[in-house]
């Protein structure tokens, strides 16, 4: 658990970074803070491994004044994820994932092998293990700096804007690992971000920040969607919050059976009501294309095709329902559980489900 109480930055300048700062994030937690520009975010979670001091107040981790902790010790007991991954630049992927337990004092073998471990852990390729940065994307860079900071597994995870220097699509990938890794891990991850959208896919709780380093709301993702404290956070979520909400309402809807492939690999999309039927007497059905691993690639009829794009995942909330179902060409969306196609979602289910959303959450 990490305790903010009553902090305060206030740099020479006279200029004030964080204003009073009260928070707890509590053990296990995901906690994402989230502001524009300037707000202190990024000063308030430095300030948890003490690259930068308070000028007033006192951070507690698990109890004690970090105050009173050693530096170097303090700071070896955090991973530390940055923008643009910050790799060096003459030493391979393995050995910059490695470099933090080499700078405890591990051997250079140990910490290869803890450090393959984590790269198969953020699911970086094994044949990338002994390039260079430059020879990788930035998405493999960003998996590279994640997998340094879980090495050593530290109990606090802090990470700064991680997701931020590369593409729209390697984010969205990106955060879906994140979101995977925090089924298997349970360190208490702080995370910094000017994106309200990803606090609001990331977090268990949001720290919503505003100019001169106060803190507006701290609540759960749905309660600042639904309730926001003011119309700083109003204005910061935007008008469409309503349809964000969705997302936190339950998707407990049935599945119905993916079906058999045909000769080409690919399974054909049922008909309204779930059911595929054995002979189509119209239109020539939408065929979904599956890759070799039974991935979805994409929507076939005739000499059309489309690509699948994400599908739904179970229990990612209606809203994630509502949008794979809506970008379907078909009747139905698929359903995806670790990249594998798994069977169907039924577009009337999933609509009629819209009428009373509260009934599901």
């Amino acid at each position: 658990m990490i305790e903010f109480e009553g902090v305060s930055k206030t740099y020479p300048d006279g200029t004030t970074a964080i204003e009073h700062l009260d928070l707890v994030v509590p053990s296990g937690s995901l906690t994402v803070f989230v502001g524009p520009s300037g707000c202190g975010k990024t000063t308030s979670m430095r300030m948890i491994n003490r690259m930068v001091e308070p000028t007033t107040g006192r951070i507690l981790v698990d109890g004690e004044d970090i105050a009173a902790v050693p530096t170097v010790s303090l700071r070896q007991s955090m991973g530390y994820v940055i923008q643009g991954a910050g790799l060096f630049p003459h030493r391979t992927a393995l050995d910059n994932a490695a470099t933090t337990l080499r700078l405890t004092g591990m051997s250079k073998a140990e910490a290869r092998e803890r450090a393959r471990a984590a790269l198969r852990l953020v699911r970086l390729r094994p044949e990338l293990d002994d390039r260079f940065p430059s020879q990788l994307s930035g998405g493999q860079q960003q998996r590279v700096g994640v997998a340094r900071a879980l090495a050593a597994d530290p109990p606090i995870l802090l990470m700064d804007e991680p997701f931020s220097a590369v593409d729209p699509v390697v984010r969205a990938e990106l955060q879906a690992e994140l979101l995977r890794l925090r089924t298997t891990l349970s360190q208490t991850i702080v995370f910094v971000t000017h994106d309200i959208d990803e606090a609001l896919l990331l977090g268990d709780r949001i720290a919503v920040f505003g100019p001169g380093g106060t803190l507006h709301q701290y609540a759960e993702p749905q309660t600042i969607l639904e309730r926001p404290a003011d119309s700083f956070v109003a204005q910061m979520v935007g008008r469409d919050r309503g349809f964000r909400s969705l997302g936190f309402h339950a998707d407990d809807l049935p599945v119905h059976p993916l079906g058999e492939r045909d000769a080409q690999g690919s399974v054909t999309a049922p008909s309204p009501g779930g059911m595929v039927p054995e002979s189509h007497t119209t239109d020539e059905p939408w065929r979904l294309q599956l890759d070799d691993e039974g991935g979805p690639v994409a929507w076939l009829r005739g000499e059309s095709r489309i690509p699948a794009g994400d599908g739904h995942i179970p229990g990612a909330g209606l809203r994630s329902a509502l949008d794979a179902v809506l970008a379907s060409p078909a009747d139905a969306a698929v359903v995806v559980e670790e990249g594998r196609a798994v069977g169907w979602l039924d577009r009337n289910t999933v609509l009629r489900a819209l009428a009373a959303p509260a009934d599901r959450s």
